[in-house]
């Protein structure tokens, strides 16, 4: 049974990569991420499971096989979601102003960047900081998110920048270097925290954004070339994080490329010993059996409990409810499976959102797709400022939405594109008039070519 299930999951994933066409822009399209992020979690990992014994461990030969086939008909759902008929919208000409965009983006990324060192001030300053592993020696726990926060707005500022370069080419050469400054600014804090995702971030939005930009046509073998580096620093990222900060090391050796991999892909000889894992497939099998097991599910209210609550800052409301979780629990896992989870640890989004909403999950992946699908149609005819940057942030932020699970993209989502929401409402009557200029345009070429008085 399990090797059946592997052959549909197997099949699924060749199938999809197959249906993807460089004529539509696929290789640009996140469809790629989500293959990858499947690849990893629900081959790569039960496979070293089986290599190294755990997999009859912890599970049933029937709840690997669950853990196997649910994904392959997510990952159907969100294919056939993206690859639904959509209507394009040709434009010639944006409609936005990009000096006003350039500018724009330039202060958020510079309010971004007094944020973080106000942060890092906070935290005793630049050694202090990033003298713990991934991060644990700063005052997360003292501070709001609107402050630690800050390198999101360097993000989309930075993608802001780069965009308007696509009808706003400056003669002043710092302008056009603004972008790239910030981004390697991003990238320095990523590497002191072994933050796989914030390195993720940092390279897709350069790459996502001058394709864009420069209107590329990018072929599967540009996009593979790109980010399969990427994906190595994503493990390194991982597998080194205990020697990627400035403190002092607990070890004098370095891990070997086969340990490091080991511990990325499987389970140590302890967590056996003990029942207890943090690997995401194992943790993804677990949640997939208690959620049949006792029938509870979610529904989603966290999401509900989250925007209603979440923006405020603790420091106007110090009494803040943390969200109330109405789910299968750790508790609920332990009981049904035997399996102990490590804290921390992310279950990725095919468990996450069976968790909330069981096979009917299979629609929301297919409505993700096909939502994506049309913000990518719609960021890529540069149309609209929101949905260019949207799309980039989205994409920049698709690795921890597949790996982790879909509410791990909101904060990142919500705080770096709120300043560029506020600039498209701002400017929505002069997109409009352009517009409309646009129209009258085209109306007088068409009539001046019939020969007929306009």
């Amino acid at each position: 049974m399990i090797w059946v299930a592997f052959a549909i999951l197997i099949g699924t994933i060749v199938g999809s990569l197959a249906l993807l066409r460089s004529s539509r822009g696929d290789a640009l399209g996140i469809p790629l991420i989500a293959i990858g992020t499947f690849v990893f979690l629900y081959v790569i990992q039960p496979i070293q499971t089986m290599l190294d014994g755990s997999g009859d461990l912890f599970l049933t030969q029937w709840q690997f096989t669950k853990a196997l086939f649910i994904p392959a008909v997510m990952l159907a759902s969100f294919m056939w979601g993206w690859l639904f008929p959509v209507r394009r919208r040709q434009s010639a000409v944006a409609p936005w102003d990009p000096r006003a965009m350039w500018r724009v983006g330039f202060w958020m990324a510079c309010v971004g960047l007094i944020l973080y060192v106000i942060f890092l001030e906070i935290s005793g300053g630049v050694a202090a900081s990033f003298s713990g592993v991934h991060g644990s020696a700063m005052a997360y726990n003292n501070n709001t998110a609107y402050i630690y926060d800050g390198p999101l707005l360097m993000l989309s500022g930075s993608a802001m920048m780069m965009l308007s370069g696509a009808r706003y080419n400056s003669r002043e050469r710092w302008k056009n270097l603004a972008p790239n400054i910030f981004l390697f600014i991003y990238l320095l804090p990523a590497i002191l925290t072994g933050s796989r995702g914030s390195l993720f971030a940092v390279a897709t939005t350069y790459f996502v954004c001058s394709s864009i930009a420069q209107r590329k046509k990018v072929s599967f073998g540009q996009a593979a070339r790109f980010l399969l580096p990427v994906a190595v620093g994503v493990f390194v990222m991982v597998a080194y994080r205990n020697v990627l900060h400035l403190g002092p090391h607990t070890s004098e050796q370095l891990p070997t490329v086969d340990a490091a991999f080991n511990e990325v892909t499987g389970t140590d000889e302890i967590g056996r010993e003990h029942g207890t894992s943090g690997q995401e497939f194992l943790l993804h099998a677990a949640v997939i059996e208690a959620v049949d097991q006792t029938g509870k599910l979610e529904y989603g209210l966290t999401w509900v409990q989250f925007f209603s609550i979440n923006p405020i800052p603790r420091v106007l409301w110090p009494e803040k409810p943390n969200l109330v979780w109405s789910g299968v629990n750790y508790d609920d896992i332990g009981e049904y499976t035997g399996f102990a989870v490590s804290p921390g640890s992310a279950p990725g989004i095919v468990a996450d959102l069976y968790s909330r909403y069981h096979l009917f999950s299979a629609i929301f992946f297919f409505a993700l797709g096909a939502g994506l699908r049309r913000l990518f149609v719609s960021a890529r005819s540069l149309s609209s400022p929101l949905t260019a940057v949207g799309y980039v942030m989205v994409y920049s932020v698709s690795l921890n939405m597949f790996a982790q699970g879909f509410g791990s993209i909101f904060v990142a989502l919500g705080y770096s594109m709120a300043p560029v929401a506020v600039f498209a409402w701002a400017t929505r009557h002069s997109r409009r008039k352009a517009k409309q200029c646009q129209k009258e345009m085209m109306l007088l070429h068409a009539a001046a070519l019939r020969g007929e008085q306009w």
